[in-house]
């Protein structure tokens, strides 16, 4: 369970936030627009998405209600903690 928040809520956020700055290193991205920009891309990888934590707990083998419940949950739980330090930190 824990490895499903990690990955979901620190390591793709991590690979999100360098794809963009990829992005941002090619294409100009307008004053205007910067930072909403950057704040569109980390909600938009940061967020927990059903659809996201259910392929996840079906490949981790516990294809249950409870433990589709149970990943939900948890990243629920810390996505508060950590879209305030990642928001923060950039």
């Amino acid at each position: 369970m824990a490895a499903i928040v990690i990955g979901k809520m620190v390591l793709m956020p991590v690979l999100g936030i360098l794809s963009c700055w990829i992005l941002s290193l090619w294409w100009k991205i307008p004053d205007e627009i910067d930072e909403p920009f950057w704040l569109v891309c980390m909600i938009v990888f940061l967020t927990p998405t059903a659809n996201n934590v259910m392929v996840m707990v079906e490949l981790s083998g516990s294809g249950s209600k409870e433990g589709i419940a149970r990943s939900i949950g948890w990243q629920y739980a810390v996505a508060p903690v950590i879209l305030s330090l990642s928001v923060t930190a950039t």
